[in-house]
């Protein structure tokens, strides 16, 4: 331990991370419940997280593999025959199915492949993350 004067001027450095995972087992509608019904003294609103390829992406993918679920679900969705992001963001990747398979019509961050969004069963049970809108 360094003692050090009390007048001495130190550089400050501030950091918040608006990106949560939450490390429960739920439904892509439940996981969606829950981001919305969080808030925090920083935050008072937050969603199912929604992003694009890039350096998010890998960032966010990061915190995917901290998850206990091979996957964790996204703000991804197929609704009204069109793949969208439920904050309404542009859709971006181009190798999502045109008609999903089997129901598949969630969105999820594999812990195995770092550059796409797997489409998965709605009614499976992942991890997830949410994000703060501010």
């Amino acid at each position: 331990m360094i003692t050090q004067s009390c007048s001495t001027l130190y550089p400050l450095l501030c950091f918040t991370d608006n990106l949560v995972l939450v490390k429960e087992s739920k439904t892509w509608e439940e996981a969606l419940e829950h981001c919305q019904a969080l808030t925090s003294p920083t935050y008072s609103h937050h969603q199912l997280v929604s992003v694009q390829p890039g350096s998010d992406f890998s960032y966010m993918w990061s915190k995917a593999m901290e998850a206990d679920t091979d996957e964790v679900w996204t703000g991804l969705r197929f609704l009204a025959g069109n793949w969208m992001w439920i904050n309404g963001a542009d859709m971006l990747f181009s190798d999502l199915p045109l008609c999903p398979l089997n129901g598949q019509n969630c969105g999820a961050f594999s812990n195995s492949n770092t550059a796409a969004v797997e489409t998965r069963d709605c009614s499976e049970k992942k991890n997830f993350l949410c994000y703060s809108l501010g």
